[in-house]
């Protein structure tokens, strides 16, 4: 830009310096808004990281108990079973021994 008049040239030095300082007033704030915004989204990362961590760590818990309580359930089934042929066992015994009692007293009522 070329002055032509030696007095415009303060004035026009002034709304150049002017403009500048518009623009770089403009510059500072959208580096402020971009640095904020930035803190933010690094703050959001850090609590959904933690999050994340938190609920991986009891999803972790409780698949470990889940696994306990299988075993036990198990155990507790296999004790069942154990119980039910023992019960069975002692049935089959107790209806033999009918059976051979029956016997003798026939026997013994023949004799």
């Amino acid at each position: 830009m070329r002055i032509s008049v030696a007095k415009d040239r303060p004035t026009e030095l002034h709304k150049i310096i002017k403009r500048l300082k518009y623009s770089r007033d403009q510059l500072k704030e959208l580096s402020r808004e971009k640095t904020s915004l930035n803190k933010k989204l690094r703050d959001r990362n850090v609590e959904l990281t933690t999050n994340r961590d938190y609920w991986r760590d009891k999803c972790s818990e409780s698949e470990d108990a889940q696994q306990k309580l299988n075993q036990t359930i198990q155990a507790c089934q296999e004790e069942v079973e154990r119980e039910r042929r023992r019960v069975q066992s002692k049935s089959e015994h107790a209806e033999q021994l009918k059976l051979e009692l029956s016997a003798l007293r026939e026997k013994k009522s023949r004799s």
